[in-house]
């Protein structure tokens, strides 16, 4: 029964890993798109020249337009602030995106170390074991600052450019006087605020070694008393 059992646990382990990687390499695109997307959308609300010149011909190009006067009227009446205001949807999409797969691989990081746990108490596994402890023990026990600083990192670099983005926006707004563009890239850009710090907060709170305390509890549990 021990054995059926300890069989079952690591399949449904190296399950669960596989499909968490998935989801770490899914969170790491969706940074880098979060941030282009950011990149590219705070250019076209500083005017840039050359990047509205290469947006109005990427257009043309992806419509299929070669009429030379077509392309003139449309680099000069390009509607900008609604490609904009359709940059902020896509902006409160992956930040969401972000949040829900970065808490998705916290958790099943921290689920893979309860696991760890679980299978060496099977396997009866001496303490000085490392065999799984790669996602618990292990892994806690080789971090180092700059690892453990990251978090940090990666939540700075999403605010200073989300919200310089997101402000400039809705002044940019209200300098056209659109007030419905003003309403509705406020509600927008308060739902991405708020999936930020859901991310910020469960980066933070998720990055401690919780299967620690589980590891302990397990021990103390087999650990006969006096």
């Amino acid at each position: 029964m021990v054995k059926e059992l300890t069989e079952i646990a690591t399949n449904h382990y190296q399950k669960t890993f596989e499909i968490t990687y998935e989801f770490w390499k899914e969170r790491n695109r969706l940074f880098v798109y979060l941030v282009l997307t950011i990149g590219v959308g705070l250019l076209l609300l500083l005017r840039v020249p050359e990047v509205s010149l290469l947006l109005v011909d990427a257009v043309a190009k992806l419509l299929g337009i070669t009429d030379a006067n077509r392309i003139n009227q449309l680099y000069k009446d390009f509607p900008i602030d609604v490609l904009l205001s359709i940059f902020v949807v896509i902006t409160f999409y992956l930040m969401q995106r972000l949040y829900s797969t970065n808490l998705s691989v916290s958790r099943d990081y921290l689920y893979l170390g309860a696991i760890e746990v679980e299978i060496r108490k099977h396997l009866a596994l001496p303490e000085e074991s490392i065999l799984f402890t790669r996602e618990g023990k292990f892994y806690w026990g080789q971090r180092t600052i700059t690892q453990t600083m990251s978090k940090w990192y990666y939540i700075l670099v999403i605010f200073i450019v989300l919200l310089p983005f997101l402000i400039l926006k809705i002044i940019a707004d209200i300098n056209s006087g659109n007030f419905l563009l003003v309403i509705i890239d406020s509600i927008i850009a308060i739902m991405t605020l708020v999936f930020f710090a859901g991310y910020a907060r469960s980066a933070i709170n998720f990055d401690i070694p919780i299967f620690l305390s589980l590891a302990q509890k397990a021990k103390t549990k087999s650990t006969p008393k006096k």
